[in-house]
């Protein structure tokens, strides 16, 4: 048999021998094909569960190769991030133009049963100021009763509890508590001056101690049993004028 050669640079190539290369690539090619897509085949005989990655909720109505790119299994990511996002090869819903600044992990706020509706808000994975968010478009923000402040939130709130936060806070209590921003002094209050912490204290609103001084009134307007304490059935017959032999720094002893 005569067999045909073709001259490349002077060097004869058998057309056999460039046949049988090319069908030697063809088969590799469809062995690594059929090696990277054997769990396709497997259809609903695969168990993911037995990855480390179950398919729970939208995940389990996913198509295998919308994350499974070209039937390669190895290497798909496994964070949300890495597919929720506009820069990874993997095309899944990603935040919008509109979403808040954060560090990239969903789950600090997303759940996979419900991606849209946020459950909870971890802070600690919020980047910027409480009042890029709390703003009253994006989230709560100042309602109109609000006091007069500016938007450094976290001066009096923190993240852990919205309620004021005292601990920059240590005097000038009436200017909020008044009755009409946060609590004040109810109808049965003692007569007392506007000086809220001379008595409480930011820890607690309950009475710790009475600085007499900025009580307003004869003693007798509190020390009449009901407010507080008063004569006892063992006192002595007398008028109504404490100060007559009691003193405020000691109840005890008396000095007629």
């Amino acid at each position: 048999m005569k067999i045909r050669t073709i001259n490349t640079a002077g060097i004869a190539e058998p057309v056999v021998c460039r046949y049988v290369r090319v069908v030697i690539v063809l088969i590799l090619l469809a062995a690594c094909y059929a090696g990277s897509s054997r769990a396709l085949d497997l259809g609903a005989d695969f168990n993911h569960d037995e990855t480390n990655f179950p398919l729970e909720f939208n995940h389990a109505l996913a198509a295998c190769e919308s994350c499974h790119l070209q039937g390669i299994f190895v290497g798909t990511p496994r964070r949300c991030v890495d597919c929720h996002s506009n820069s990874g090869r993997i095309k899944a819903s990603a935040p919008s133009s509109r979403h808040i600044r954060v560090i990239g992990d969903c789950d600090f706020c997303h759940k996979a049963d419900s991606w849209t509706s946020v459950a909870r808000v971890d802070h600690s994975a919020v980047i910027g100021s409480c009042f890029s968010c709390h703003n009253g478009v994006i989230s709560t923000g100042k309602h109109p009763g609000h006091v007069a402040s500016n938007n450094i939130c976290d001066d009096c709130h923190t993240t852990f509890n919205w309620k004021f936060y005292h601990v920059n806070v240590d005097n000038n209590c009436v200017f909020c508590h008044n009755g009409t921003i946060a609590e004040g002094k109810n109808p049965t209050h003692i007569l007392s001056t506007t000086i809220c912490e001379d008595c409480h204290r930011t820890s607690t609103w309950s009475v710790q101690r009475v600085d007499h001084n900025s009580v307003i009134g004869t003693c007798f307007s509190c020390h009449n049993g009901v407010i507080a304490e008063g004569k006892g059935p063992l006192h002595v017959a007398s008028s109504d004028e404490c100060a007559l032999c009691h003193s405020v720094t000691g109840w005890i002893p008396a000095f007629p």
